[in-house]
């Protein structure tokens, strides 16, 4: 909040929380030149987000969704916050504490493959998404350790309160910072 608070406060979001369909990317010539001088003072580099494809393919490991820098050419850019889409009925951040071990394993696996992900593109952030949640995650070492925030659930809503399409914008601020997106 401290970084982007004011802008924050300034600006509404609808409340569809997806539209019918996508909104057109910004991808001309003349707004990255305008948006290149303003991000260079901030440290910033202008990212989008896209299917895991169209970022860099190592290995051939492709995560669902990656943040990457904009304008790049197709598999060229890291991704600098890798995303698994899953479906609630396979995978919930409840599972952590479930009585079935075969829930608990399987909650582990997918933050596994997440972890790995994060660690092929020396990636920070990632997260995963399914049809009820958002659980960002944090990548501290390169011992797999991890931090997993709390989950943001798709109903959430209101003053004050934590949306997943904020969530998400707030992942692609945190993978747009030159200094901080890789831990190496």
């Amino acid at each position: 909040m401290q970084l982007y608070g004011t802008l924050l406060q300034q600006v509404q979001i609808e409340n569809e929380p997806m539209p019918n369909s996508p909104p057109q990317p910004i991808n001309t010539e003349p707004i990255f030149q305008h948006l290149a001088p303003q991000l260079a003072n901030l440290h910033l580099t202008l990212i989008t987000v896209d299917i895991g494809d169209a970022a860099q393919i190592i290995n051939n490991f492709r995560p669902d969704i990656a943040f990457f820098r904009a304008g790049s050419t197709l598999n060229s850019s890291p991704n600098r916050c890798p995303g698994d889409l899953k479906v609630s009925w396979k995978w919930g951040s409840d599972w952590a504490a479930a009585e079935s071990q075969i829930d608990r394993t399987e909650y582990l696996q997918v933050l596994s493959q997440i972890n790995f992900y994060m660690k092929q593109h020396n990636a920070r952030y990632g997260f995963a998404l399914t049809d009820t949640e958002l659980v960002p995650i944090k990548r501290l070492d390169a011992n797999g350790n991890l931090l997993v925030a709390r989950a943001i659930p798709w109903e959430a809503g209101g003053p004050g309160r934590l949306t997943v399409l904020m969530g998400l914008w707030y992942l692609g601020m945190l993978g747009a910072v030159d200094d901080d997106w890789q831990l190496l």
